[in-house]
């Protein structure tokens, strides 16, 4: 792991150092593991047994060894941030475990570009060896295939090197504006935004990320902006190689910005041999460089999620659409952020007037689509989705409808077709890779579906229990009980944990906890998952009567809600064909009536 900040202290891991407005202190290399390990579980429970097995692999220690680290952890925080209650930072849970209570959030972006020409004569930096803590997750879940695709492409960040270093979110709209003009390249993979940017806070250098990726090709750049004249370096790399096919400086005023990075995504396409294609996909240029200023704000916050970003995007989309009323793109973003909030009024007006102002742009007809399937008018839902279906088959947003309406088309196998596809262009988005583990189990493909959800945890350890719980239950269904048992007890108490014991009855000493849990499962839920999981146990216990009327009646109350919650009578149905306990029904004559489409 890299350097991070937890609360108001920075903590390098590579050097050792935690620093704060109280000073600076050295911690001893187990005490940074330890804080590094929880760092990454920040939030959750960490038991003992699972800290002395991650830290001392293969060691016989005592609970004392662990017991001093978090003394002088706590003790040395406290110093650091001048404030003792960076004491009560982490928190002991008697017979349970540890937690880590603070704000954990990357540092400010440390990776540095091979050669940046600003100014100067280039030069070839050293490439930094990565220490204990570099990409070791990305090691593990991202392992490049033995050769990669000669038309293959990751455009990175580019790296903010204006005088104030308050240009971030301009630096990474320019990068992502090239990697979406890319994407309309025929022939040519191009990794998603999730994954390519996640390597903004990392040391690594080209043929590492293009490993990690599995991409033969890397553009990186910088960007210095100053008043109304901008400077944007951009370099297209060759990852086996480590040597530049094609590198610019732009030094022009900001008004050029449009025809910069056209020029930069056609220089690009030119070298790897490719072409653009035309249409309005992507959508038009805005009227005024001011809103599209306003709009890579907004997309900056829409797209890291921090507490209150989704707030902050809704924002600077609307100061875009008041520069620019015109601006399709502002509004479809508009609708994406009020779909986030649930706003469904707001939602719809939004999608609306993107599809009013570009009906030829296909995400605006996807946020149209999305209003319409949320709100329960799947026959509106479904002609605007074959309208972005006609205009760009492989946006992420339009792939990620598909597979929704092949699960309800009943063809699991091309959903997990689907999700392939996805994860190939977003590797390491842990959404795209626990979706892919649950169509797999659903398609009975359980020892690869356990290894997606693995990876998708390992991506992003703070996702939920519903993640884990996903994990539990491909593990129950290969009969892999110990490791069921032990998964299941980091489960928070309550309805997860229940749905996760229910299922052990296989196990002889867990039959009585497994029905007690089920008895407590029984309590009413308007909760699509809740509701699910007792079916679930239900059928794998060969108790299809209860399983049967059950969802009936489930069924029938989640139709009830649709005037209010329309929503979740599709989630609902969705779940049903999803599950992979309940395909024990399928060959019931009454399973067809439980999963019909309504009116």
């Amino acid at each position: 792991m890299n350097g991070f900040r937890l609360d108001e202290l920075r903590i390098d891991p590579l050097t050792g150092e935690v620093s704060g407005p109280g000073g600076r202190e050295k911690l001893d290399p187990k005490v940074m593991d330890v804080l590094v390990y929880m760092a990454q579980h920040a939030g959750q429970v960490v038991s003992r047994e699972d800290l002395l097995a991650r830290l001392w692999p293969n060691t016989v220690v005592s609970d004392d060894a662990l017991s001093r680290c978090f003394y002088e952890l706590r003790r040395q925080l406290s110093l650091a941030g001048g404030d003792e209650r960076y004491r009560a930072i982490l928190e002991t849970l008697p017979k349970r475990g540890y937690r880590l209570n603070g704000s954990v959030t990357p540092a400010r972006p440390r990776r540095m570009i091979t050669a940046i020409v600003i100014g100067v004569t280039a030069a070839v930096l050293v490439a930094i060896f990565g220490g204990l803590y570099v990409a070791w997750l990305r090691d593990k879940v991202a392992a490049p295939a033995p050769t990669a695709s000669p038309d293959s492409i990751a455009v990175l960040p580019f790296i903010d090197l204006s005088e104030q270093k308050d240009q971030e979110y301009f630096s990474d709209g320019v990068a992502e504006e090239v990697l979406n003009r890319l994407s309309q390249a025929k022939n040519l993979r191009v990794i998603s935004r999730t994954s390519s940017f996640s390597f903004q806070n990392e040391t690594l250098d080209v043929p590492q990320i293009g490993a990690r990726l599995n991409v033969s090709y890397v553009l990186e750049g910088s960007i210095r902006r100053s008043g109304d004249r901008v400077r944007i370096t951009a370099q297209l790399i060759d990852v086996t190689t480590n040597a530049h096919v094609w590198s610019e400086t732009f030094d022009r005023s900001i008004g050029d910005l449009f025809a910069i990075q056209d020029e930069i995504a056609s220089s690009v396409a030119a070298a790897l041999q490719v072409t653009l294609a035309g249409g309005q996909a992507k959508g038009a240029t805005p009227q005024s460089v001011e809103a599209y200023e306003r709009f890579l704000q907004g997309e900056f916050f829409f797209h890291r999620r921090a507490p209150g970003d989704i707030e902050r995007s809704v924002q600077y989309y609307q100061e875009a659409v008041e520069l620019d009323p015109r601006y399709a793109r502002a509004w479809a973003a508009r609708a994406g952020a009020y779909a986030l909030q649930e706003l469904r009024q707001k939602q719809g007006e939004a999608a609306r007037k993107a599809v009013e102002l570009d009906s030829r742009l296909a995400v605006a007809q996807a946020r149209l689509a999305q209003f319409y399937y949320q709100s329960g008018q799947r026959d509106k839902g479904d002609e605007h989705f074959r309208a972005a279906v006609s205009l760009d088959p492989d946006d992420p947003l339009v792939l990620g409808f598909s597979t929704t309406r092949a699960v309800f088309r009943g063809d699991i196998k091309g959903a997990v077709a689907i999700w392939r596809r996805l994860v190939a262009g977003d590797p390491l988005s842990a959404v795209n890779r626990s979706n892919l583990g649950g169509a797999l189990l659903a398609d009975g493909q359980w020892d690869e579906a356990l290894s997606e959800l693995r990876q998708a945890l390992e991506l992003s350890p703070g996702a939920g229990p519903d993640l884990e719980l996903h994990i539990v239950r491909a593990l129950i269904l290969l009969g892999r009980y110990d490791e069921a048992q032990t998964a299941i007890a980091r489960l928070p108490e309550g309805r997860t944990r229940d749905c996760g014991f229910a299922l052990l009855h296989l196990v002889p000493d867990r039959m009585a906890g497994a029905n007690a849990a089920l008895d407590r499962l029984k309590a009413p839920t308007r909760d699509v998952r809740g509701s699910i999981c007792l079916a679930e146990v239900y059928a794998f216990r060969g108790m299809n009567e209860q399983a049967i009327a059950y969802l009936k009646e489930e069924r029938v109350e989640f139709e009830r809600e649709r005037e209010r919650k329309p929503y979740l009578i599709w989630n609902f149905l969705e779940e049903l064909r999803l599950s992979p306990f309940l395909r024990l029904l399928q060959a019931d004559p009454r399973w067809s009536a439980l999963v019909e489409t309504p009116a």
